[in-house]
């Protein structure tokens, strides 16, 4: 029950946009975190052809029944006889609502995550941990969102800090709470850059039809081989 594409959604949708895991609250009660099973069957319920699901523990069918509910109700209720359309809309909203502070921290989190080998909470997918600095992750989300949620902004505030600017260093895995930051860490290349310098290298690249002519293109454009 705990892997039907509706609440596969809501799992992927929670732990995209705001940092959740809510993979074992989809099958009982989380034993790794505050999440109840009946608020993953709520988020699931946004997605779901029905409005109504029953609860479902460990496969075992528990007679009780929800509507659709967002995860966070401060923002905002969906009626019990909401189409499919109006839930899909409501999640929507729900994740875009200016109101909604763990998204734009989310995303930030990610970036700096790419950008330099460990996140401001880490691990990235369990944002209710507490970051290694707090003030920082703070700033960096409130700058975005002033910002109307532009990546390219963040990404220059990133790139043209003097912390990205360290000479990178060594990492040795440090439990959050004794992190100390000493500049972007050293990591392994992603398949898709390390494709892209040989061909940067050798003059070889990919190429895609495009009718009339090819085109060159990045390896991260193409179906992977």
């Amino acid at each position: 029950a705990s892997q039907t594409p509706y609440m596969q959604a809501a799992q992927n949708t929670g732990q995209v946009f705001l940092g959740i895991n809510l993979k074992c609250a989809s099958c009982h009660d989380s034993f790794i975190n505050r999440y109840k099973l009946r608020q993953s069957y709520g988020m699931a319920a946004l997605f779901s052809p029905e409005g109504h699901l029953e609860l479902v523990r460990c496969d075992v069918k528990q007679g009780k029944y929800t509507g659709p509910e967002l995860l966070y109700p401060e923002l905002g209720s969906v009626p019990e006889n909401a189409s499919l359309a109006e839930r899909h809309a409501a999640a929507a909203a729900f994740f875009t609502d200016p109101r909604n502070g763990r998204v734009p921290r989310t995303i930030v989190n990610r970036y700096w995550q790419k950008l330099f080998g460990r996140g401001l909470v880490q691990p990235v997918d369990d944002m209710d941990s507490q970051p290694w600095n707090a003030d920082l992750l703070d700033w960096l989300a409130s700058d975005f969102s002033a910002h109307g949620n532009n990546l390219q902004h963040l990404l220059r505030q990133i790139l043209t800090s003097k912390a990205y600017q360290m000479p990178a260093v060594i990492t040795t895995e440090q439990v959050a709470k004794n992190y100390v930051f000493d500049g972007p860490a050293v990591r392994r290349l992603s398949a898709e850059e390390f494709i892209d310098i040989v061909s940067a290298i050798t003059g070889e690249w990919r190429a895609v039809d495009k009718g009339k002519y090819a085109a060159e293109v990045r390896d991260w454009q193409v179906k992977s081989s």
